[in-house]
């Protein structure tokens, strides 16, 4: 934990003791915040370069109902990106928090290897899209304008942390896959502020009150954001088939969260645990992108 860490985490113990209502406003504001984008690893450059691109004229959904000035439904765009043959299966892939398109990018080289087209977009706030805020129903939204430009369904769809909640929920609500993978996915709306909570210092006993905060700041017309957001609950259908694949070491998002999911799908789920990988290096591992292309060519009544 570096000296600012140290520093921020000390302001929030001490101001939810003498201040709690300071404290839950400053760390609703820091909660939404994205902070700068991450850029285009060297890695993953040729794979990013090699897109084909199309920009997305997408109105934010972040404090809708606030003042304009915080950037009520503010209009930006967005990049969404496609690999491979044009006619081919489309597979759609979602990225977490802090991530970009291109952090698929050894499965992306897989897919379109296997003759698949992939799919993705970076996410308000996030790579070359515009915005400085991202919630799980600007997700949702693109989600469903990508999906309605397919002839058929996804082939796959493909969700990494934050992803793999937006992912699910859409398929829950209606968008047509055959297959969902989620790697080192988190469970509910509720994880990414609990998480918040321990992060940044607030004393748990303000971890209700914080949740309610931070809603109220964000999504102030969408009283429902906890409820809907819960992939437990609303689960992905039993015709879509999911691989959970994580990190046993997953420091950011532990293993417990998968093992509640794959629970949670019990009847149609498999649960692929890995060891050393932690929360992003997994996205290239030869084993893990294996048994997703194994996922997405199993036969249907697998």
């Amino acid at each position: 934990m570096s000296q600012t860490q140290r520093a921020t985490r000390a302001t929030f113990r001490t101001l939810g003791r003498v201040a709690p209502p300071l404290a839950l406003a400053l760390g609703a504001a820091a909660y939404w915040r994205v902070g700068t984008p991450a850029p285009v690893r060297e890695a993953d450059r040729a794979v990013h370069d090699a897109a084909r691109r199309t920009r997305l004229a997408h109105r934010t959904t972040f404090g809708r109902g606030r003042d304009v000035r915080a950037g009520s439904g503010r209009e930006v765009a967005v990049t969404a990106y496609t690999w491979g043959d044009p006619d081919a299966r489309g597979v759609l892939l979602v990225h977490g928090w802090r991530s970009r398109a291109s952090a698929f990018g050894r499965i992306i080289e897989d897919l379109t290897g296997a003759g698949l087209r992939a799919v993705a977009y970076d996410a308000p706030g996030h790579g070359a899209s515009g915005g400085r805020q991202r919630t799980g129903l600007d997700d949702l939204t693109i989600i469903r304008r990508l999906s309605d430009a397919e002839s058929a369904p996804w082939a796959g769809v493909i969700g990494h942390s934050l992803g793999v909640l937006s992912a699910g929920i859409a398929l829950h609500e209606g968008i047509r896959a055959e297959r969902f993978t989620a790697i080192s996915g988190i469970s509910s709306v509720r994880v990414t502020t609990d998480g918040f909570v321990r992060a940044a210092g607030i004393p748990w006993a303000l971890r209700d009150r914080f949740a309610t905060t931070a809603q109220r700041y964000g999504l102030p017309d969408q009283p429902d954001v906890y409820a809907r957001f819960d992939l437990t609950a609303r689960t992905v259908p039993a015709t879509v088939p999911a691989l959970w694949v994580h990190d046993a070491g997953d420091r950011m998002n532990p293993h417990v969260l998968s093992e509640r999911l794959h629970e949670a799908h019990a009847a149609s789920s498999e649960l692929f645990t890995t060891t050393g990988l932690g929360h992003n290096q997994i996205l290239g591992d030869l084993a893990v992108r294996a048994r997703i292309l194994d996922h997405l060519a199993a036969p249907a009544s697998a």
